[in-house]
């Protein structure tokens, strides 16, 4: 169970972590980031993308401390489904809009994000469980207690193996759609 929590942490964390760095590399990347969400949302579009980045950011250090984690799963996703969300109405409207989650990026949002999105509520939602039931060294406060430097090292590597790839998800099936359509 230490092994999964930490994992479920580490992914989470490190995914979103990834997400909040790359519409703040720059100005033109967070302009990027904010014309993306004015196409997907009928709100404020600099609010929403401010309130994004300040949520994304706020993930990382609310997972790293085991008593706040439960509160980092539930901003994790609460962004997750309300990401997902505004992928489907996009989707059902027909809107080709670029995701900018990781960046810049020319794919429009479709099923590889969707998927993405659907891994990533698993992996917050087990971890909100084992959060929430405190049954992973609950007290401790320890950041990763119980792992061990091997296995945290294992966990870590995996976990950011997955985050990486994960990140590029919508652009290995921008790939794949993008040739089927030439065809």
């Amino acid at each position: 169970m230490a092994y999964l929590f930490a994992f479920c942490r580490l992914l989470t964390g490190i995914v979103f972590l990834m997400s909040a760095v790359s519409k703040l590399r720059g100005r033109a990347a967070y302009e990027e980031f904010t014309a993306a969400t004015r196409a997907l949302v009928r709100l404020p579009s600099r609010l929403v993308a401010a309130l994004v980045v300040a949520a994304e950011i706020a993930v990382a250090p609310l997972l790293a401390w085991r008593p706040t984690a439960l509160a980092g799963f539930g901003v994790a996703l609460g962004l997750l489904v309300a990401f997902t969300a505004a992928i489907v109405v996009a989707l059902r409207r027909g809107r080709r809009v670029p995701c900018r989650c990781f960046g810049a990026s020319a794919v429009p949002v479709g099923a590889g994000h969707l998927a993405r999105n659907a891994v990533l509520i698993v992996a917050a939602a087990a971890g909100a469980v084992q959060a929430g039931a405190g049954a992973v060294h609950a007290g401790t406060g320890a950041v990763f207690a119980g792992l061990g430097p091997a296995g945290l090292a294992a966990v870590a590597l995996a976990a950011g193996a997955v985050a990486v790839l994960l990140s590029a998800i919508g652009e290995i099936a921008g790939l794949f759609t993008s040739s089927s359509r030439r065809r």
